[in-house]
Order: C-alpha cells, then sequence, then structure tokens
C-alpha cells in the first residue's frame, strides 16, 4: 500500500508526495530525525487513528515539521485490538516510508551522542536510573559505555509508540497502565525490524503530535 499522497500539513495543505516533502527537508536539515508516530480515540461509534511524521533537526532544535492523516473504522471495543492496530500502523508506515526514502538514496549519519540518547531511553524504559534528577541525566548519557552493537547504524527513521514500558503507573498507587501489555508485545517485534522505537514519555511524534490531532 501506498502513502505517498495521503498527509497533509496541520493547515490543512495536501502533499501530493510524502516521501519527496521528507526527502527535501533532510537535505536542508542534515541534522534532522524522521518519526513516525501513532494514537487513536474512541468517537462514538468509531475509533480513529491518526499518523504523524515528525521531522526534527537534532542540530539546530528550533521546532519541529509535523504532518499527517487520519483514518476511522468501526469502534474497536477490545483495547489490546486497538493498540495492536495503532502498531500495525507504524510498521506498514514506517516500512513503506522508510523503504521509499532508501530507494531514492536517502540515508543517515546519527551522531554518537544521538546513539547515547537512544541507549539511555532502552535502559529507563527497562527500569534502570528511576531515581536519576532530570538536570543529571546528559551526564548519565555523556558516560554510558557504549558497544559495537549501540553503535551500529539503524534504519532511517524511528517510530514512536502511545505505549507504557511500567505496568504500574509511577504517579498514581494503584494504577495499571493499560498499555503495558501493548509495550511488551509489540515494541521488541518493531526494534527486531531495525528501527528506533521510542516509548513514553519520549515519543513526541505519538504522545504529542497526535493526541494533539485527535482531541483538538
Amino acid at each position: 500500500m501506498s502513502y505517498k499522497d495521503r498527509f497533509k500539513k496541520f493547515g490543512g495543505e495536501q502533499i501530493p508526495d510524502v516521501v519527496e516533502y521528507i526527502k527535501d527537508i533532510m537535505y536542508r536539515e542534515p541534522g534532522s530525525v524522521v518519526s513516525v508516530g501513532c494514537d487513536s480515540i474512541q468517537v462514538r461509534r468509531r475509533t480513529i487513528y491518526a499518523v504523524t511524521v515528525m521531522i526534527y533537526d537534532t542540530e539546530v532544535k528550533k521546532g519541529a515539521h509535523v504532518v499527517f492523516f487520519r483514518e476511522s473504522c468501526p469502534k474497536i471495543r477490545e483495547t489490546q485490538e486497538r493498540l495492536y492496530k495503532e502498531a500495525q500502523f507504524l510498521h506498514d508506515v514506517g516500512t513503506w516510508i522508510n523503504d521509499e526514502l532508501e530507494k531514492v538514496g536517502v540515508t543517515r549519519d546519527l551522531p554518537e551522542l544521538e546513539k547515547r540518547k537512544y541507549k539511555y531511553h532502552l535502559q529507563k524504559s527497562a527500569g534502570e536510573y528511576a531515581n536519576i534528577e532530570l538536570h543529571n541525566e546528559e551526564a548519565v548519557v555523556r558516560n554510558l559505555v557504549m558497544t559495537d552493537v549501540d553503535l551500529m547504524d539503524t534504519k532511517v527513521i524511528d517510530l514512536h509508540v502511545d505505549f507504557n514500558p511500567f505496568e504500574s503507573s509511577q504517579y498514581e498507587k494503584g494504577h495499571r497502565n493499560k498499555s503495558f501489555i501493548a509495550y511488551k508485545s509489540y515494541v521488541p517485534w518493531l526494534r527486531a525490524l531495525g528501527f528506533r522505537v521510542w516509548a513514553k514519555p519520549m515519543a513526541f511524534a505519538a504522545t504529542s503530535a497526535a493526541d494533539l490531532l485527535l482531541k483538538g
């Protein structure tokens, strides 16, 4: 399936070719990281999915380009089935965009600091560094020991899942995160395909952009 002309900007402008749109930005802003996110919401008898592509320049750090499309289907009442479809959207859209970018010669060479940040995210999602305060995180990231595996290249784009890597809430006693099951089920699958997969609270393409689209 092609997603070439499905995306549009927040102002409503249709994008005729999302791959060309992404490629042009990456050439102008070579420090860019491209991320695909997905979120969903229940509206009456329908389930609505929002898929976003966020392009963020890690060198300039001056806002992000965001494009999106929505898809509606009959209401999916079972939570895990609805979340599975979020993961499926990420797989299908992410794979298609990644492959199309590679066909036109787009590659990425992430600086080591970005790879360190991802390793830190993986370790924190696994329960390490639970007591590290925000202002100390940068020092921890810079002092991580990196292996050859950590430094390996990944796919051209990242995936952002609106899933929680922790079973219990850190802030609400007794609260169970419903998306934890989806995290344990689908994130290993997506990572095994070669994607860098970011989860809450670092999945900005999903938790910020898609939330805004669905609730705004």
